[in-house]
């Protein structure tokens, strides 16, 4: 068993969008999400992994496949490896999400943390 803090994965960067990872296994990825308002994630896919995304606080606008959505705190969202995602803090106020990733894919990039260490 593993336990971690996901108030200790809440940290913002100005200049980026931030990726903390929580658990990296063999089967699933996981990690918390943080964007300030106006920063975004290019659309991309992500290979043979669905994602599972739970907006713990703040909101965004999210493309899959060219649909757009808005989500806020308390939406969970479930998509398919092979669909195209994307997502954008437009609401003026911080987001952050629990984000797994299952199976865990292949490609090291994902694993990779991003902002301000």
């Amino acid at each position: 068993m593993k336990i971690e803090k996901i108030v200790e994965r809440i940290v913002y960067s100005d200049s980026t969008f931030t990726k903390r990872v929580l658990f990296s296994e063999e089967k699933v990825l996981n990690f918390v999400l943080n964007m300030r308002s106006g920063q975004e994630i290019p659309p991309h896919q992500h290979e043979d992994s669905d994602l599972i995304l739970h907006v713990m606080a703040g909101g965004a606008e999210l493309t899959v496949d060219g649909k757009i959505q808005d989500i806020v705190a308390g939406d969970v969202i479930y998509c398919e490896g092979h669909e195209t995602f994307s997502l954008k803090n437009n609401t003026g106020v911080d987001m952050s999400c629990f984000v797994v990733l299952a199976p865990r894919p292949g490609l090291k990039i994902y694993a990779d943390e991003i902002g301000n260490q």
